[in-house]
């Protein structure tokens, strides 16, 4: 490519990028509750061109089975930074024998949460729900296990997220190729357990920001509580891109 070719493409990344932050700024929420730091102090400015994690919309992460550490990620993402939400309940919406997440059920979530747990035997079914609970504006935050579902269910899982100024966290499968459906979530995690000639304890994960709109991926060592269903980092990986680019 010629230097000249060069310099336009990254002139259009440049005026794309300020496009995007200036349409997210005007997202239900707004900049100024944009979560810059999570997991113990990591800053998400350097992963995240918007400055840390929308408040409102969808997020998403992918697991494997029988992890309940992606139960563990769903639940802080879900409760972060949400501040007074006064009579509003977290909604907890699973989809049977889609995500076989086990370890967490209603009496082991904190009461003072008001969490509310559904269990639903359709995709059509917990998909409906989560639009229709996102809408009403009465719910802080939404989090769905759900078999995988298509770009179009994502653009009007996002679109409630914003008309009812929801937060939703979705719980998808990964895939045996390993690779990622299209999807308009603001972030997407990917949380896999570390080798177990790294991890004697058996709570030691690796935690990615694999995509999402303007993200510059990034991975890191993550601790997990079940007990107090917290993450904290053990230390950061490489990154897999330079600090000046994004996803």
């Amino acid at each position: 490519m010629s230097d000249r070719r060069l310099h336009l493409a990254r002139a259009a990344l440049q005026r794309a990028e300020k496009q995007w932050k200036g349409q997210v700024a005007c997202l239900p929420g707004g900049t100024d509750r944009i979560m810059r730091r999570a997991f113990g102090g990591v800053d998400l400015a350097h992963h995240i061109s918007i400055g840390g994690i929308a408040p409102v919309g969808l997020h998403e992460i992918i697991c494997g089975h029988d992890d309940t550490a992606a139960s563990i990620l769903a639940w802080y993402l879900a409760r972060l930074s949400i501040g007074d939400q006064t009579g509003k309940s977290l909604f907890w919406i699973r989809q049977r024998r889609a995500i076989d997440q086990g370890g967490l059920y209603p009496l082991a979530l904190p009461a003072t949460d008001m969490p509310v747990m559904m269990v639903v035997d359709r995709q059509a079914t917990a998909l409906w729900t989560c639009e229709e609970a996102a809408k009403s504006g009465q719910i802080v935050s939404i989090i769905v296990e759900t078999t995988d579902y298509d770009l179009t269910a994502a653009r009007r899982l996002q679109l409630a997220c914003e008309a009812g100024h929801t937060r939703l966290i979705a719980i998808r499968h990964m895939r045996s190729d390993g690779k990622t459906t299209a999807s308009s979530a603001h972030t997407r995690w990917r949380i896999t357990p570390e080798a177990a000639k790294h991890s004697t304890t058996g709570n030691r994960h690796i935690l990615s920001l694999i995509g999402g709109r303007g993200v510059r991926p990034g991975s890191w060592r993550m601790r997990i509580d079940a007990t107090t269903f917290s993450l904290s980092v053990a230390d950061a990986l490489e990154n897999r891109l330079p600090p000046d680019r994004y996803a």
